[in-house]
């Protein structure tokens, strides 16, 4: 999972968000000071070789990013903080019991977000729990990374590098452009950006420097995502009529759980179908709340109407960031049914699922 979340260490810290701010800026603060100049860690003769020769080739990409993805790169992942632990940050995403609206957090600078970032693994456990107990549905996953959208140099950390070099270009691309662009308020549009840039970015570095077994592999991941995207599409649009419906909790209660139910007998069906699947059966072994599947929607959702948009710009990137500055100028309803429209999303049942996503 990957998140953007700006440490707020510049804010005036009053009333109830006191110690949480206080919590991001001392997380940031540390992680910040035990940066190490990439230069030095190549430097240091106790350096692993393997971590030698990924830190060179992630500055290989930084190059590439900022030469041929047009993505402000200047001083960020210049640094290195080897971390023994497998996130960065851990994140909450909540949403009402009978309701796919997200509960939203917001914040002097960053606009209001469908999560929540922690650099405690148990505060963020007690503040889902806390969450739960306002009824809540409540979704929590560990991030390799995060941007502070421009404000700090990001470090390169270890669970960032932890994947295949596809995997690193494709985070590291993610992260940049959110640096390159933010659209307070709006989660789903800055992720799906993200999420399409990053992907499509390591797909060229791939073509221009890399492994062709990786190119591969990344053309099976987008179909499989496609795949899943479309189980949970189908999902949250039966909870929306569902939710819609003004039962009683009871009944709410029950067809919640047989949606929930027939996603997963839907996912081990196209599993059989698909054995490749199995990658995301960690995934659907997690509870399909509410919260899990706006998350999943969050970083998908758009990701091909953002791709329609680079296609029509016949692949050049001065022209993809200067539609995605007019579509995000756009009125939010404007801009949400664009966004269906470029993603192929529209049906006859669009009134229904506009309204819910409207409404994320």
């Amino acid at each position: 999972m990957r998140v953007a979340i700006l440490a707020l260490l510049w804010v005036s810290l009053t009333g109830c968000q006191t110690g949480y701010y206080l919590h991001l800026a001392k997380g940031h603060t540390d992680l910040m000071r035990e940066r190490v100049p990439v230069g030095e860690v190549l430097a240091d003769p106790q350096t692993p070789a393997a971590l030698s020769e990924r830190l060179r080739r992630t500055e290989d990409m930084l190059v590439f990013a900022e030469t041929a993805l047009d993505l402000p790169v200047g001083d960020t992942y210049r640094t290195y903080v080897a971390l023994e632990r497998p996130a960065v940050v851990w994140n909450l995403f909540a949403a009402p019991a009978y309701s796919l609206t997200p509960r939203t957090w917001c914040f002097p600078v960053a606009g209001c977000t469908t999560y929540r970032g922690f650099f405690d693994l148990e505060r963020a456990a007690r503040e889902a729990e806390a969450l739960r107990a306002q009824g809540y549905d409540v979704y929590q996953g560990g991030a390799v990374a995060y941007s502070t959208l421009g404000w700090f140099a990001d470090p390169l950390t270890t669970p960032m590098l932890a994947g295949n070099e596809a995997q690193v270009a494709d985070l590291l691309f993610h992260e940049l452009a959110h640096r390159r662009f933010y659209l307070k308020g709006d989660t789903r549009f800055n992720e799906s950006l993200a999420t399409s840039v990053g992907r499509e970015g390591a797909r060229r570095w791939l073509a221009a420097s890399g492994d062709p077994a990786l190119v591969a592999d990344m053309a099976l991941a987008d179909t499989l995502r496609q795949r899943v995207l479309a189980l949970v599409a189908e999902a949250r649009e039966a909870l929306a009529i569902l939710y819609d419906s003004q039962s009683d909790e009871a009944v709410l209660a029950s067809g919640k759980a047989a949606i929930q139910a027939g996603l997963r007998a839907s996912f081990e069906q196209a599993r059989a179908d698909e054995p490749a699947l199995d990658r995301y059966a960690g995934w659907f072994a997690g509870p399909l709340n509410n919260a899990q599947l706006n998350t999943f929607s969050d970083y998908n959702q758009w990701v091909g109407g953002f791709d329609t948009v680079l296609l029509r710009c016949g692949g050049h990137w001065g022209c993809f960031w200067q539609e995605v500055e007019r579509i995000a100028a756009l009125p939010a309803r404007e801009r949400t049914r664009l966004m269906r429209q470029l993603s192929g999303l529209l049906t006859q049942q669009a009134d229904t699922t506009d309204r819910t996503l409207m409404d994320d």
